[in-house]
């Protein structure tokens, strides 16, 4: 049975080659197509919008009939690889994901095969402005230091100390807290804190997870630790600040979207 399937399909790939070869339709390289992700990991702007303009008169396979859903398909399989340039770059994974989905939800909601296609602009250059952000300000950060924050940023779900984190990467605490505070401006218990209120802010915003649910999460002592540190920090309650930002997170650039189907 596998074989016939198999077969099946050999017969309909070469088909396939023939009417492109018929077509004289050429896939870029893979080189070619790495490129623009090449572009967007690496905060480059200028040349991603050129990028972006030679994209417009690029021809590709036809995937679909019909034009809006041969347009879903570039934006999904476009999306997805950027997602994973950035986080190999360096852009934190709930965040690159978190993007992905937000756009993918976005695009679904449109009709027009030119709203696609100016989202799929909005949506390269936003990675690509956000990855810049990241290299800006990581430059000047130590290998040390920057372990210890990729470890962080990994491990926002477990409680995190000093002697945890200079066990883990075979350092001295009392020097880990010296050198920390003073390339980063702030001590590790501090950023610790600070990456975790980040991550709840995220979580309040675009998920309907319960304050306690988040709490946990993030390895906070409890839900009344949570919310105490939320509102020392953040001048509102967790509740309240979910009250105010949920489902208004693109209302800034005129988007919305509803982002309550499917949590």
């Amino acid at each position: 049975m596998q074989d016939k399937v198999i077969k099946k399909m050999d017969a309909a790939l070469s088909d396939y080659l023939f009417k492109q070869r018929e077509e004289e339709f050429v896939h870029a390289t893979l080189s070619q197509e790495m490129s623009s992700f090449e572009l967007v990991k690496n905060g480059e702007i200028a040349a991603l919008k050129k990028a972006l303009v030679r994209h417009r008169k690029q021809t590709f396979p036809m995937l679909s009939e019909s034009p809006l859903q041969q347009q879903r398909y570039l934006f999904v399989s476009t999306i997805t690889t950027c997602c994973r340039f950035c986080i190999e770059g360096g852009m934190p994974s709930d965040e690159s994901y978190g993007l992905s989905d937000l756009y993918i939800r976005r695009m679904d909601a449109m009709n027009s095969v030119d709203d696609i296609k100016a989202l799929y602009e909005e949506m390269m250059l936003d990675y690509a402005e956000r990855m810049k952000v990241y290299h800006d300000q990581y430059r000047e950060y130590s290998p040390k230091i920057l372990q210890c924050m990729d470890y962080i940023e990994n491990h926002l779900h477990d409680r995190i100390t000093v002697q945890m984190l200079a066990d883990e990467h075979e350092m001295n605490a009392s020097w880990l807290s010296t050198v920390f505070a003073k390339e980063v401006g702030m001590s590790v218990s501090d950023y610790i804190r600070h990456k975790k209120l980040t991550a709840a802010k995220y979580l309040l915003s675009y998920n309907e997870y319960s304050c306690t649910d988040i709490a946990e999460y993030l390895g906070f002592a409890g839900e009344s630790h949570f919310s105490t540190l939320f509102k020392k920090y953040e001048g509102v309650t967790p509740k309240d600040y979910r009250r105010k930002t949920y489902n208004k997170s693109f209302t800034s650039i005129g988007k919305q979207i509803n982002l309550k189907a499917g949590g």
